[in-house]
């Protein structure tokens, strides 16, 4: 005859507790384990330093510093206890830090505009005129052509003059400024033509689509990537395109 090995329900409550208890302190052990990555106090001294400086100074090399950082933090941002989670909102003034319904860190375009009209150069301030216009502070994580939907899922805004717009704005700062924000700079440009060659979750139905994407053909008719928008266009006409239209991403 075999003696059963189950716990009492007095005992199996204790177990669960014991368990449950470990199992915090692991949790705060972990969490005590995760460190602020140094870019960020690397970007907190050198906004600090741009804090106390007189004059038009560079913009840029604070920028870049807080665009390195804000990756790394973003990477453990999650894991960081509640009074490291309110350090580094403080010391990575200049960029929106949250971890609510999504983990984000990125410029407050609005404060370094402001910035920029304060301190910086004509770079910085042609810089930031067009970076707020295509990066608002207003639309989560994602540039303005990007229309948000749920959470971090949003469809492409193909129609207007939006697009055209941005892209020429970003195109007269390369070559106004070739040597000031130049990865940055680039970088936008190189997210608008994969949208456009890519991009297929539309906002738009169609036939607007297509005549946005029409409308960039015109406004750039010599670019490299302007045959294949063309494809594209004929794409959808004939109704082989592979968008998804009046799109409703997640």
């Amino acid at each position: 005859m075999h003696t059963s090995l189950n716990p009492s329900p007095a005992l199996f409550r204790a177990l669960l507790a014991v368990a449950i208890a470990l199992s915090c302190f692991a949790t705060r052990a972990n969490a005590a384990d995760i460190e602020i990555p140094p870019a960020v106090q690397a970007y907190s001294s050198a906004l600090d330093h741009l804090s106390t400086s007189r004059g038009k100074i560079p913009i840029e090399p604070v920028f870049e510093a807080g665009m390195q950082a804000s990756p790394q933090l973003q990477a453990v941002l999650p894991d960081l206890s509640e009074s490291q989670y309110q350090q580094v909102q403080r010391q990575m003034q200049g960029f929106i830090v949250v971890r609510e319904a999504m983990t984000i860190v990125r410029p407050s375009v609005d404060y370094f505009k402001s910035l920029a009209r304060k301190q910086g150069t004509k770079a910085d301030r042609a810089f930031f005129d067009i970076y707020s216009r295509t990066e608002p502070d207003g639309n989560g994580p994602f540039p303005a052509y990007i229309q948000q939907q749920i959470g971090e899922s949003g469809c492409t805004r193909f129609d207007g003059k939006l697009m055209i717009d941005l892209y020429r704005g970003w195109l007269t700062f390369r070559t106004t400024y070739p040597d000031d924000y130049a990865s940055e700079a680039q970088g936008e440009i190189d997210s608008l033509e994969s949208e456009l060659l890519s991009g297929i979750c539309a906002c738009e139905n169609a036939a607007k689509t297509a005549a946005g994407l029409q409308a960039f053909v015109k406004a750039f008719p010599d670019l490299p990537i302007t045959p294949k928008i063309k494809t594209r266009i004929a794409r959808i006409h004939s109704g082989k395109s592979g968008f998804r239209f009046n799109c409703h991403a997640g």
